[in-house]
């Protein structure tokens, strides 16, 4: 009595649907790398993070004094305590007989305090060098430039990061890593500028001015507490 048996082509049948081919393990691993390269940026450590995210809010703060001042013709200061771990925005008061800076009211200049994973390691102006403790500032002129500044963060985890402020160009630039600016810009040449502009990478910030050289450097440190 004949019976019937699988044939070579039901075998391969079988076997072809009990797993993947080889082309579809290499399509597979093909989607599942393009996946990953798209996630895996956004899965860094959280006090990197907060370490990037707090470099961008003192720069933004600092590209909007930049525009404030010249808009509403204002002398303006960014002004940083590194004792207290802060910083926040004053401007000329409207007094003519006594003029002073004075809080800014304006809700975008509220002092910020910055998180507890993050610090301000130090900063670099012109006329005092580094400083790491006490309060300075960084004055903004109507007249559209702004005083050099170099803020260096640093991370809990152990990373850097700079904010610069070019007294040339006006531009407030940032950086992921720790970088040392010549603030003497008297001296800096082209090709020393070429070298900043590539540690900072392309980014921009706030439009250019008119150059001030040493004559514009009038960041100090503010003895008071």
């Amino acid at each position: 009595m004949p019976t019937s048996t699988a044939g070579p082509s039901s075998e391969r049948a079988r076997d072809a649907s009990s797993g993947f081919t080889l082309l579809e393990l290499v399509v597979v691993l093909l989607i599942l790398g393009i996946a990953a390269s798209f996630l895996v940026p956004r899965l860094r450590d959280p006090e990197t993070l907060a370490l990037s995210s707090a470099t961008e809010r003192l720069a933004n703060t600092a590209r909007y004094l930049y525009d404030e001042a010249a808009y509403r013709r204002v002398p303006m200061r960014l002004n940083i305590d590194l004792d207290h771990q802060t910083y926040f925005v004053t401007e000329l008061g409207s007094d003519p007989d006594a003029p002073e800076f004075v809080p800014s009211t304006s809700l975008l200049a509220r002092p910020v305090a910055l998180p507890d994973a993050v610090s301000i390691a130090d900063v670099v102006l012109p006329a005092l060098g580094t400083v790491t403790e006490g309060v300075v500032f960084a004055q903004f002129s109507p007249e559209g430039w702004a005083d050099p500044l170099v803020v260096h963060l640093r991370g809990r985890a152990g990373g850097d990061a700079t904010m610069a402020i070019d007294s040339l160009t006006g531009r407030t630039r940032v950086a992921d890593r720790y970088v040392v600016l010549d603030p003497d810009d008297d001296r800096r040449d082209g090709a020393a500028r070429d070298r900043e502009d590539g540690a900072f990478g392309s980014g921009d910030g706030a439009g250019s001015t008119r150059s001030t050289g040493s004559s514009g450097m009038r960041a100090r440190r503010d003895a008071s507490r």
